[in-house]
């Protein structure tokens, strides 16, 4: 069998060789020869595969503030891939030729490069890289790969990252942060009902495994992409806020980023690149329900990229892109003027 198919290590056999995947929430019933819905796992014989394992189009040395990360290792840089695939069909996908590629998965991957965990880590440290970020597409399509890249990362000293929708299940987090996953960004795209008519999915299994994140001690921030008209309501932003002040904490940093028309958005009615009003507006609700730290994201304007401290209001971090200044913090991520703890990676 080919190195990228592997077993998928989460399923259920119910009958006739049907099998369901327990990878995300999903929960896929895969007939004997097909795929489920992100068409990175087939049923071979009665088992469920993933026939993407190793196989890496997406590949790039990067800031770990491009993730976003505001408050994990600020300056530090992570070796980032991706694969094909996704679970969610987000009209407004920035990355849909890996996510929702023209030509099917099965045949991209026979003309992808493979990369092992070893080369990978190898790579790693070959760029002086003090991570990895599994990113790009969705990354719990590359769970098994995960598994393995984290704990030969942990060997070496190196941090492990994801930037996810948050919709994979239970026994996958928990597999994922037993092998050594340190932070996690999560999309939280919106209310239920938004969440429901624009990805097809149940946004309470993501604030589950946000909520899981924060309890296993798993460093987390939350980006919401702001589209007019879909997520920019005052109501939905400050229930977004409420609810990680309460069930994340309120020192939970909390991404707002500006959206640019992309993929099918003209389908839908969206041509126009989100209003900055609408995300000034979103900054103020944010701060306003108590959240410490909101920044704004894909704007021009660095104001709302620099971390404050919360208590005496001193600047502590100052970014200029990817440039990061560590003006205001001691060798222990305490605010220089009161001592107000900010950063536990530094």
């Amino acid at each position: 069998m080919n190195s990228n198919i592997k077993e998928s290590l989460f399923q259920r056999r119910v009958q006739d060789k049907t099998a369901q995947c327990l990878i995300c929430e999903r929960q896929c019933l895969i007939k004997n020869g097909q795929l489920g819905y992100c068409q990175t796992r087939k049923n071979i014989h009665g088992n469920i595969h993933t026939i993407i394992y190793g196989k890496i189009p997406a590949i790039s040395l990067n800031p770990i503030e491009k993730k976003p990360f505001f408050h994990f290792y600020p300056g530090s840089k992570a070796i980032t891939v991706g694969t094909y695939g996704s679970n969610f069909n987000c009209f407004w996908c920035q990355n849909h030729h890996l996510s929702h590629p023209l030509e099917p998965i099965e045949d991209l991957v026979e003309s992808t490069n493979y990369i092992s965990p070893d080369d990978l880590i190898n790579l790693a440290l070959r760029k002086n890289a003090h991570g990895t970020s599994i990113s790009f597409n969705e990354p719990t399509l590359l769970f098994e790969y995960s598994l393995d890249v984290f704990k030969k990362a942990k060997k070496y000293g190196l941090y492990n990252t994801y930037v996810s929708n948050g919709y994979m299940t239970e026994n996958v987090l928990k597999a994922l942060i037993e092998a050594g996953l340190d932070a996690i960004n999560i999309d939280i795209k919106g209310d239920s009902e938004m969440v429901k008519k624009y990805c097809g999915v149940d946004i309470e299994k993501i604030w589950r495994n946000a909520r899981i994140v924060r309890e296993s001690g798993i460093h987390l921030e939350i980006t919401t992409l702001l589209i007019e008209n879909l997520n920019t309501s005052k109501d939905i932003i400050k229930n977004i806020s409420e609810r990680i002040k309460s069930e994340l904490g309120s020192d939970t940093p909390l991404h707002l980023t500006r959206f640019f028309p992309h993929y099918k958005s003209s389908e839908y009615g969206i041509k126009t690149t989100t209003p900055l009003e609408s995300l000034h507006n979103a900054h103020k609700v944010a701060k306003d329900v108590g959240l410490k730290y909101v920044y704004l994201g894909n704007i021009t304007s660095i104001k709302y990229e620099n971390t404050y401290c919360p208590s005496c209001g001193n600047k502590v971090i100052q970014r200029e892109g990817f440039l990061i200044r560590k003006i205001g913090l001691d060798n222990n991520g305490k605010c220089k003027i009161c001592g107000f703890k900010i950063l536990n990676y530094l």
